[in-house]
């Protein structure tokens, strides 16, 4: 032990956006950031007492989570599960791993619900999907399934869903022979269905935009 069991002493501190570095007599050195720091930090030169220090340690290890986390929000956005699955999989601990995505969520860094918000624009861009395949993808992909649902409602309200129907059921048409009879109406129902459309929406939609009966132009899918 540092010397000869007298304890830890604080060597220097230096602090700056947001962040700050202390040298200890043991010749670590710990990054953390400011917000971090006790109040009742000793002066420099002081032993740091067990408790202050073991605070300190923990401190410096959420701060290797957080920028880990940066830089894996910068490759892509990903589910809270899936970051921790990452982190746990980095060696972190589970515990300061759970408090730093807390944080982020608190603070609108990260969390679920964004997440979720920028899947369900990108895949609307994509193409026309419906709101339940929009709900089970995310729950899919760790969302939690309530939240899903509410995210998959809010960014395709009922009317937007049944243009967006329409949309799909004239490009289906397109790439269709023979005649609109109760057969392809079936097929284009159940090709909606798997679009993630409601049975009723899907049918109305199909038989709206049948050849001969549709007089809108839509975008294709």
């Amino acid at each position: 032990m540092d010397d000869a069991g007298a304890g830890i002493r604080l060597l220097s501190l230096d602090c700056g956006d947001g962040e700050a570095r202390l040298a200890l007599s043991d010749g670590t050195v710990l990054e953390v950031a400011a917000s971090s720091l006790p109040p009742a930090l000793p002066a420099c030169g002081e032993v740091l007492p067990p408790a202050l220090l073991a605070a300190l340690h923990e401190a410096a290890v959420r701060k290797q989570i957080a920028r880990r986390l940066f830089r894996e929000l910068d490759r892509r956005l990903r589910t809270r599960a899936d970051l921790r699955v990452r982190l746990l999989a980095a060696g972190f601990p589970p515990g300061p791993v759970d408090e730093v995505l807390d944080r982020f969520a608190e603070t609108g860094v990260h969390s679920d619900r964004r997440f979720a918000e920028a899947w369900c624009r990108d895949a609307l861009r994509a193409k026309p999907v419906g709101r339940r395949l929009l709900a089970d993808r995310l729950a899919r992909s760790g969302v939690p399934p309530e939240l899903a649902r509410t995210v998959a409602d809010e960014q395709l309200p009922p009317g937007d869903e049944q243009e967006l129907a329409r949309r799909a059921a004239r490009s289906w048409w397109r790439r269709q022979r023979g005649t609109a009879d109760a057969r392809a109406l079936a097929r284009g129902q159940r090709f909606l269905i798997g679009r993630g459309f409601p049975p009723g929406t899907a049918g109305d939609a199909v038989r709206a935009t049948a050849p001969g009966r549709d007089d809108d132009e839509g975008d294709p899918a």
